[in-house]
């Protein structure tokens, strides 16, 4: 059985050059005031059909069904080719093929690419900025070991460091013994020295003796 390929005649030829990662319209040259709007085919895709009733990646590709216009998004050096636009007569004798050959120039890197590679950079440098910050911060709160406090809580603190550290100093308890007030002593006892010691009855007993008597003289 014939491919609808070999039954459909070519009706024109058409190049065009488009850069990579834009938005190409390919027109249907076979599609006139005599022709409809069948579909459209693809030498990258074969068994790729675009057009009613059919399954296609509609993000990729989209069509009108009037003028049977291809539209193409973010093409790519791969997507060059030829590119076949079917259209059927309105009294059904035969089907009339447009072929447009697309020639995709340059590389794949978009605009949208470049967006999306700038976006990753800043926020690479965003990290390394706060990486750095935090080393900072770290070796700073390391290198002191404590937050500055304003001076009235810091009084506050002091105080109560010097309470805890300070210790009261109470006098030592009373040794038992003798009493260590000497004066106290000297007028219960007397003095402790023996030479220092009177014996008052031979003192009396000595001026009895040396003194005459009344009768005697």
């Amino acid at each position: 059985m014939p491919s609808i390929e070999n039954i459909a005649d070519i009706k024109s030829t058409v190049v065009t050059e488009v850069p990579a990662g834009s938005t190409v319209v390919l027109n249907c040259d076979s599609n006139d005031f005599d022709h409809n709007f069948m579909f459209w085919l693809m030498d990258s895709h074969p068994s790729q059909i675009i057009g009613p009733e059919t399954t296609f990646d509609e993000r990729k590709y989209k069509y009108e069904v009037l003028s049977g216009k291809l539209y193409i998004n973010s093409v790519t050096p791969t997507e060059s080719g030829y590119y076949k636009c079917f259209s059927k007569k309105l009294d059904g004798a035969g089907i009339t093929v447009g072929e447009v050959e697309m020639i995709v120039q340059g590389s794949t890197f978009s605009a949208v690419d470049g967006i999306k590679l700038g976006a990753i950079i800043i926020s690479i440098l965003v990290l390394i900025v706060c990486a750095v910050i935090y080393y900072r911060l770290r070796k700073e709160w390391n290198k002191y070991g404590r937050t500055v406090v304003p001076a009235e809580d810091e009084e506050e603190d002091g105080d109560e460091i010097y309470n805890r550290t300070t210790t009261t100093i109470s006098p030592p308890a009373p040794v038992p013994g003798p009493s260590r007030n000497q004066s106290a002593e000297h007028l219960l006892y007397g003095i402790d020295n023996q030479g220092l010691d009177t014996d008052f009855n031979s003192v009396f007993e000595n001026i009895q003796i040396k003194t005459p008597s009344a009768s005697l003289i």
